[in-house]
């Protein structure tokens, strides 16, 4: 832990939007966190979504601290009332969509079958805009089907028909449902049950030349 002493503190400068976003502490981690807290504040009160305290905590929220950290600047160790240089900080301006945000902050309670549909859209509400496409997405793979392996999140590389793949639903092994998706990553497949309502992760290397994809 890096930690500082007398008048001198370490400085984080960050930008959303037009608003520019100090933080500083005698401990750099905590400068870094402190700003971190403050611009995912600001990213959540922009897409109308609720801050979740704890946010970053956690492997499965890996893709949440990246996210956040491209709008920080570097941290510099100075006087503590040094006047603010937001240029010294090499504060990035970064471009960001609501849909993002949505994707990044609300992936995880969104992710169920009653909120995906068959073209394999993600819905956070009601209207025809409210919604992205899981397609080109990353999602977190849960820890127990790659222990001692390197796997946190793979992208969705294809969305297929279940009916056309499997023969009986994996949840409850009834008839799979018209409208049933499987979500193909590199190295496993999701397929959010539309009969019994399940998120069931496998573990398969699909081949790539399946002409049911998308």
């Amino acid at each position: 832990m890096a930690k500082t002493d007398g008048e001198k503190v370490w400085r984080i400068v960050a930008r959303v939007d037009d608003e520019i976003i100090v933080k500083q502490s005698d401990i750099v981690e905590k400068a870094i966190r402190s700003a971190r807290n403050a611009v995912c504040q600001r990213l959540c009160k922009s897409a109308g979504i609720n801050y979740e305290l704890g946010w970053w905590k956690g492997r499965k929220h890996k893709d949440r601290r990246d996210f956040v950290d491209n709008f920080l600047g570097k941290p510099l160790y100075l006087l503590k009332d040094e006047k603010v240089e937001v240029e010294h900080h090499d504060v990035p301006c970064e471009v960001y969509t609501i849909e993002m945000v949505r994707l990044k902050f609300r992936k995880m309670t969104l992710l169920s079958p009653e909120n995906i549909d068959a073209w394999g859209n993600l819905h956070w509400g009601q209207g025809d805009d409210e919604k992205f496409n899981l397609l080109g997405a990353k999602l977190p793979i849960p820890p127990h089907l790659c222990i001692g392996e390197d796997f946190e999140e793979e992208e969705v590389i294809a969305i297929s028909d279940a009916q056309t793949c499997l023969d009986e639903c994996p949840g409850c092994k009834s008839d799979v449902p018209f409208g049933t998706i499987i979500l193909i990553t590199e190295h496993f497949r999701l397929t959010p049950t539309q009969c019994c309502s399940q998120m069931i992760w496998t573990r398969e290397k699909p081949s790539l030349d399946n002409e049911d994809w998308s």
